[in-house]
């Protein structure tokens, strides 16, 4: 008993591969693309918390800073005047 299967022509096989690949290598540069923005908008993220956190502890240090500069001030004026 003999059967008719038709099968693939290599042509018709190495189309389809070459549609999968395709395929493939598009998704590829989409999630790359998509890993890389999601990475960006985490830096900036971190980047504007860090600035936040900065400026809260600057502002808190401001009044030592303000009064150490006095103290500094201070002694320098002293050594530095004319001794008579």
């Amino acid at each position: 008993m003999q059967t008719d299967q038709k099968q693939f022509s290599l042509f018709e096989r190495f189309v389809v591969v070459a549609i999968i690949l395709l395929v493939a290598v598009i998704a590829t540069q989409n999630i790359l693309f998509s890993v890389r923005a999601s990475e960006e908008r985490s830096l900036n993220k971190a980047t504007v918390e860090y600035a936040g956190v900065k400026n809260m502890y600057a502002e808190q240090r401001q009044p030592v800073l303000r009064a150490w500069s006095r103290e500094w001030a201070g002694a320098v004026n002293t050594r530095n005047t004319p001794i008579h």
